[in-house]
């Protein structure tokens, strides 16, 4: 005899059950297991964009770099130099006496070549400390225009710099032409950095120093004698010259050479000298009289 459909009602009733605790932990632990690795592969997506622009922005500064060459003769953009003309926007000189030493870096002398762009030079976060200056305080966008790019450029042995005495007339007889000021006669421009990823800090280390990852020039591991530090610490940009490895688990620096190639360079890599000067003949190279 076929069973009544209250029978029927209870069996399914018995069949039905709900999730068990431990059924209910297992789940749970998916849902946060599959939530980390959705957040590491959003963040790695992210950080790979980033370095994308920065590659970007190395390569059009570089680009920049080569047409002020061009322009002038062949000689390279001088690295730091004092005195030189540097021009608003809107054609107005930038008149040393009245914003600092910004003439005397890169960033305004390289603007022409740019179209003006600084966001070619401000990627990333220091974008928006640009874009904050430039609308909130124009007078000192100037200056901060001319500090905190994104990229350094290798002063010391590109273009040349005065505070390591590459104008003066005494040290080059001493030493020769040891920094390269000419497009044509870098001997080895697949090599020679041009710019490089950098980091500045804006206070004394350990008194609520703020480090941006932006600063206009960078220094090499050596130049007559070793000036990084041993272990690079990143919360003091000086201890490698103001270089910022920030990119992958490598801890790499976008760097951009003569010959417009752009690439990553880890630490080991930019301890060798001859990426940073055209003369250096070792990977612990400094200069002295020949």
């Amino acid at each position: 005899m076929p069973p009544s459909n209250q029978s029927i009602i209870r069996l399914n009733c018995r069949d039905v059950r709900g999730f068990t605790i431990v059924e209910l932990l297992v789940v749970i632990g998916l849902i946060i297991l599959l939530s980390g690795l959705l957040v590491s592969v959003l963040t790695s997506i992210r950080d790979q964009a980033r370095n994308v622009l920065e590659r970007n922005s190395a390569r059009q500064a570089t680009i920049g770099w080569t047409s002020y060459a061009l322009d002038n003769n062949n000689e390279l953009l001088p690295g730091y130099k004092s005195g030189l003309p540097a021009f608003t926007p809107e054609g107005e000189p930038l008149v040393t006496e009245t914003v600092g030493v910004v003439g005397n870096r890169y960033p305004w002398r390289l603007a022409p070549y740019l179209d003006h762009n600084f966001d070619v030079l401000y990627v990333n976060g220091q974008n928006d400390v640009l874009n904050d200056m430039r609308t909130r305080d124009y007078g000192n966008y100037l200056y901060v225009a001319s500090t905190f790019p994104s990229l350094g450029l290798n002063t010391t042995w590109v273009g040349g710099d005065e505070i390591d005495g590459c104008f003066n007339p005494s040290l080059i007889n001493l030493l020769g032409q040891f920094y390269s000021n000419r497009l044509g006669g870098v001997r080895n421009p697949q090599r020679l950095i041009v710019f490089c990823s950098a980091r500045a800090s804006d206070g004394v280390p350990g008194e609520n120093a703020y480090i941006t990852e932006g600063y206009f020039k960078v220094a090499s591991p050596n130049f007559s004698s070793r000036r990084w530090q041993d272990l690079y610490d990143p919360d003091l940009p000086l201890s490698a010259g103001n270089v910022s490895a920030r990119w992958g688990t490598d801890d790499e620096a976008v760097v951009s050479r003569v010959d417009g190639s752009v690439d990553g360079l880890n630490l080991l890599e930019l301890e060798d000298m001859r990426n940073w000067a055209d003369m250096a003949t070792s990977p612990d190279w400094v200069l002295s009289p020949p």
